[in-house]
């Protein structure tokens, strides 16, 4: 299954998505049900462990090895230098947990989970398993009870720096993280390229948007619309080729920068996804203030996160919540009335919330 066919099927109804969550939800408490409570937290526990697994099969791409078909362990170790014997262990372990399937020859073969660690595959999430389970990300996880005890960031206190400078430090693992945020908006980009009327504007500024995953995804759908790419420059240098291959790259300006100095003026909508929840409220303002100095009255921003009301429990925001909150620097994920209230403060009026059929919403303001 390949682009256009895949993007049809990642655009469900609102609903439907809703729907299979909360069904997968009732079968895993089903499941739980029918076992211990002592199993079921002792499988629960065990969950750094398949973190790390996940991470070790990212990083010797054993999904891309396995797309030609079957392998024993001893083919795939000669293939990543590793001890047959422990990557025996590691994909049986993997193959319990639904990840791989081993099967009665003893032989090891992608099933459909597997499928989304291949490097080649649609918004594939190899990247963004090999960063979690990064050595400077599980270490700030090891100090979460501090970060319970405090609400201060974990990775900041082990690390002794933001995470953001962590990786400007650490060039292969900024990499690698540019590359799992980029799989992660290849899932989001049709559902809010679809979802939202850009079709109004005539010029939209994607604040932090990378190489440009997003819009492209929405430059594609909307041929009329024009774009501006603002990202730092190491980052935004890598933006002309993908646009090139995106085939939009004549309707984009790419401007490198920090959001939270300047953001380029003379656009229609600000666009800022999965930004503002890496960070706190101050900080969100000086980006917000950023571009509202950049917005003329009547511009849009739209903020395009996972909504986390104070006592929902609906996967996945929850779960994203605690990362932010635990690497970023007391990043958070945040209701719509929250996001709102920001918007206000920074000078946009607050208007629509537009659910999209993903897990994510847009959150409009006006200037």
């Amino acid at each position: 299954m390949r682009d256009a066919e895949w993007r049809s099927r990642l655009q469900p109804p609102r609903l439907a998505v809703r729907a299979a969550l909360a069904l997968r939800r009732r079968l895993l408490a089903l499941a739980d049900a029918v076992v211990t409570p002592q199993l079921a937290l002792f499988e629960q526990g065990m969950g750094l462990g398949r973190t790390q697994l996940l991470h070790v099969a990212a990083r010797l791409r054993l999904a891309d090895l396995l797309a030609g078909g079957a392998l024993d362990a001893a083919d795939l170790a000669r293939a990543t230098r590793a001890d047959p014997d422990a990557l025996h262990r590691a994909l049986r372990a993997l193959a319990t947990a639904g990840v791989f399937t081993l099967r009665a020859d003893g032989r090891f073969e992608n099933n459909r989970l597997s499928e989304a660690l291949r490097s080649d595959a649609p918004a594939s999430l190899r990247a963004l398993l090999e960063y979690l389970g990064s050595a400077a990300n599980v270490s700030a996880w090891g100090d979460v009870d501090r970060t319970v005890a405090t609400g201060k960031s974990a990775f900041e206190r082990v690390h002794g720096m933001s995470v953001w400078s962590w990786l400007t430090r650490h060039a292969e693992e900024e990499r690698t993280f540019a590359a799992a945020m980029a799989g992660v908006t290849e899932i989001d980009a049709p559902a809010v390229a679809a979802g939202y009327p850009f079709g109004e504007l005539a010029r939209v500024c994607d604040v932090a948007g990378g190489r440009g995953t997003l819009l492209a995804e929405i430059l594609r759908r909307h041929p009329r619309l024009r774009g501006v790419l603002l990202d730092v420059p190491q980052v935004v240098a890598e933006a002309p080729a993908f646009l090139e291959a995106r085939g939009v790259s004549g309707r984009v300006e790419c401007v490198g920068g920090s959001f939270f100095d300047e953001v380029p003026r003379g656009c229609d909508a600000y666009l800022l996804k999965d930004v503002l929840h890496d960070w706190d409220d101050a900080a969100s303002l000086r980006i917000l203030g950023a571009c509202r100095r950049a917005a003329a009255p009547g511009a849009r921003l739209l903020v395009a996160e996972i909504l986390v009301e104070r006592h929902e429990t609906a996967s996945p925001g929850p779960l994203v919540d605690v990362q932010m909150m635990v690497v970023c620097q007391e990043g958070r994920q945040r209701s719509a009335a929250e996001h709102h209230a920001l918007m206000a403060r920074a000078g946009f009026r607050p208007a629509r919330v537009v659910a999209l059929s993903s897990p994510l919403s847009l959150v409009e303001g006006v200037a």
